[in-house]
């Protein structure tokens, strides 16, 4: 007698079967493995895509977040000033919109879901390349933190992380840079606007402000081996020319897009463009690592535009700083400490923030009134993720800004204390 196959099942149980399959690669697998089981497939393809994109992900899958990002992608605010700030409105009503509509609980058609598992795909990327190359923090010894290496994030750790990355997604496609491609000769400088700046910004607490400015930190870091790859090609490529531009030695196929980088004495600048080419996103970051070298050369240097940062300080004191809205202004109460305690741990301030954040103060206090106004210390924090961690990591790893803030003090005033260095 036969061995029963796939090919030899209904329709119907065989779209069951291949429902319970939990991840992209195997589904795909089965899927090409014959024309039945493509048909079945395709068949219900809206359905199995979604079920994977929640089985893979799971309590880690933010969709208000993540559709907001991925409705977000052309909604440059200088070219869709309304629609974009529409949408900012409805992500910072998310909460009470899901409770009457599913237009930012579910994915509208195939399209979206293909859309949030590429998303997924790359905010996976980040994770583990986040856990296992994170800056050393630079009080720990170097021994020590290459026995931590890759960390094993709790799943509180991971959701803070990523509902930064869902933001700087959007951030990058409302407030960023829009990208500029190598065979264009369009330059756009970013585009101000307080109402949409004040509807992004003011409806987080102020911790998860600081979570997207650790994530930004370390989205920034990755262009350095990028800066340094494209430094070394170009002088090899120049090493036995006496000119110092491009142009005159490599044929037009191997030449650097023109503008900012065209001669050998220009690469000492890349460096200064790190802030810049992270706010194009981490749509394009991602795309830049996984490009082949010469086509990662030339996106970046045809993105090379201005040393200006679109985060920092320079953002939140433009009006000193961006006052709570809704649904921010229900942290901004007498006792906060007490009101924080009811929430679950991902709509806490961990104990980073709560030690650095916050000046001395007294239960009757509302919480604006004690936000600390040096934000300055608080970015010099960035790079190893202080806002991010479980309050027993912080623990564990002794971190100095858990002693005395005047003990703190003095130890961030040091300049080799502050500086991160790899491991």
């Amino acid at each position: 007698m036969a061995k029963p196959t796939l090919e030899g099942l209904p329709a119907e149980l065989l779209i069951i079967i291949l429902s319970q399959i939990s991840d992209w690669e195997s589904l795909r697998s089965i899927v090409l493995s014959s024309p039945t089981c493509h048909r079945a497939y395709l068949a219900s393809r809206h359905e199995l895509l979604y079920n994977i994109l929640k089985r893979q992900y799971g309590q880690l899958l933010d969709l208000p977040e993540a559709i907001t990002a991925i409705r977000s992608k052309g909604l440059y605010l200088h070219h869709n000033e309304e629609e974009a700030i529409a949408l900012l409105d409805r992500w910072r009503r998310r909460d009470e919109i899901s409770r009457w509509s599913l237009t930012l609980t579910e994915p509208i058609g195939l399209e979206e879901v293909i859309k949030l598992l590429h998303l997924h795909k790359q905010l996976q990327f980040f994770l583990e390349d986040y856990s296992t190359n994170i800056p050393r923090p630079s009080w720990m010894d170097p021994a020590q933190w290459e026995h931590e290496l890759p960390l094993k994030m709790s799943d509180c750790e991971k959701r803070r992380f990523l509902r930064a990355l869902y933001r700087l997604y959007t951030h990058a496609n409302i407030f960023g840079l829009p990208e500029v491609h190598p065979q264009s000769n369009s330059i756009d400088n970013g585009f101000d606007n307080e109402q949409a700046y004040r509807l992004f910004f003011g409806a987080m607490p102020p911790w998860e402000y600081q979570e997207i400015g650790c994530v930004w930190s370390y989205l920034m870091t990755q262009y350095g081996s990028v800066f340094n790859e494209i430094s070394h090609a170009l002088r090899n490529a120049m090493r036995d020319t006496e000119s110092r531009f491009f142009g005159d030695v490599l044929p037009d196929n191997e030449c650097p897009p023109s503008g900012v980088v065209d001669t050998v004495d220009h690469l000492e600048k890349l460096p200064k463009y790190a802030q810049s080419l992270t706010s194009v996103g981490p749509d394009f970051l991602y795309r830049v690592l996984h490009a082949k070298p010469l086509h990662r050369r030339n996106l970046v240097i045809a993105n090379l535009r201005t040393y200006r940062p679109l985060m920092g300080c320079w953002l939140l004191n433009w009006v000193f700083r961006v006052p709570f809205t809704d649904p921010a202004d229900r942290y901004d109460v007498p006792y906060f400490k007490l009101f924080w305690s009811t929430l679950p741990p991902i709509d806490q301030p961990n104990l980073g923030w709560k030690r650095l954040g916050l000046m001395p103060h007294t239960p009757e206090q509302q919480l604006e009134d004690v936000l600390e106004m040096n934000e300055e210390a608080l970015e010099q924090e960035w790079p190893w993720g202080y806002a991010l961690w479980d309050d027993s990591r912080l623990k564990a790893w002794k971190a100095p800004l858990l002693k005395d803030r005047r003990g703190y003090a003095q130890i961030a005033a040091a300049p080799p204390l502050l500086l991160l260095t790899a491991p």
